[in-house]
């Protein structure tokens, strides 16, 4: 009998520590072929919501009091190698107060911090005989950190942290808490944030390693630089919303009248069930609807369902390269008879 239980003891021992040896060797996102993206929201159709038709139809992201831009400058702390980086950089506590200004959007290679790179072949962390995913010890990271204000009445929808594009690892925290992980530099990142702000003052940190194992697909031409590249801003939908769509605007074996075909993904994020009516209007250059249709979406909590439209469009304005001619789509979502979210789009045939 005792030998049983010291025998039960052993095998408990080993595999306690086998998952703790498994524990401490579990690589860092960024040097974790497997990874590539962490509680970041499925990519989609790059837009902006608008609460009325005719600030969507202006197009412009600033019209919509749903958007909120962070670019300017933010605080920065850079080092040559990650192992320099202090370990509670990413906590909002930390004095900013030696850390450097920098530009947001632009690489911080030419705003004076690390080296720029020019490679047209081979890759600039280790130019022979790469060994993937294998990546230098000695990686430069930079930290951005800055304040976002979130209101009471954005917290009510769902927010969404957009950063457009930034290279390579990108690690996002607020408040302190990991929010996700990106390293498709090239592509946005979206990180849904409800969780993690409150009402009032926030503070955002992306910790921005140079390197990670996706820059082994980022190989081509140019110039090898870092950081935030493309715009970073907050913006919200409404609880139940188009979270993508997709349109085909072709033209038939005529080349005479216009198949217009549109697939909108309406999503309720909701605890509860929710009924919405989607409508979409297709408009000419002189703001006359041209195509129009509706339908009432009813969904369960947590639910996803495809709202589908199709119209022939008789012999559109056609696009060419010497005559430009495009159409303005423009999708609507009402809830209890209320527009609670406008989505423009351009649409040429």
């Amino acid at each position: 009998m005792k030998t049983k239980i010291f025998s039960l003891l052993c095998t408990i021992g080993l595999l306690v520590g086998s998952v703790s040896q498994a524990q401490n060797q579990q690589k860092p996102y960024w040097q974790d072929v497997d990874v590539v993206a962490v509680n970041k929201e499925y990519p989609r159709t790059s837009f902006m919501t608008f609460d009325n038709q005719s600030n969507a139809l202006s197009k412009k992201f600033e019209d919509s009091k749903f958007y909120q831009s962070l670019n300017g400058t933010w605080k920065f702390y850079f080092v040559d190698g990650y192992k320099q980086l202090p370990d509670n950089i990413t906590d909002p506590s930390v004095s900013t107060k030696d850390w450097k200004d920098i530009k947001v959007p632009g690489n911080w290679e030419v705003q004076g911090f690390g080296t720029a790179i020019y490679t047209n072949h081979g890759y600039e962390f280790q130019p022979k005989n790469p060994q993937p995913p294998t990546l230098p010890e000695i990686n430069p990271v930079g930290v951005y950190r800055r304040d976002m204000n979130v209101s009471a009445d954005m917290l009510k929808r769902d927010v969404f942290l957009h950063i457009a594009g930034a290279k390579a690892g990108v690690y996002v925290y607020i408040n302190g808490k990991e929010v996700g992980y990106s390293e498709d530099s090239k592509n946005p990142a979206e990180f849904k944030i409800n969780d993690f702000v409150e009402a009032g003052n926030n503070t955002l940190v992306l910790k921005i390693f140079r390197w990670s194992t996706g820059s082994y697909l980022e190989c081509q031409d140019f110039w090898r630089i870092s950081g935030i590249e493309r715009d970073v801003y907050l913006w919200s939908q409404p609880k139940t919303h188009i979270r993508d769509f997709v349109v085909k605007s072709e033209l038939d074996a005529t080349y005479t009248d216009g198949m217009f075909a549109l697939k909108t993904m309406i999503k309720n994020s909701e605890a509860t069930k929710s009924e919405v009516e989607v409508q979409y209007e297709l408009l000419d250059n002189a703001k006359k609807v041209i195509a129009t249709e509706k339908q009432i979406v009813t969904l369960e909590a947590g639910e996803e369902k495809d709202a589908r439209f199709s119209k022939t469009i008789k012999n559109p304005l056609t696009w060419t390269s010497e005559s430009p001619n495009l159409y303005s789509l423009v999708m609507t979502v009402k809830q209890n008879g209320v527009v609670t979210e406008v989505i423009p789009f351009t649409v040429g045939f």
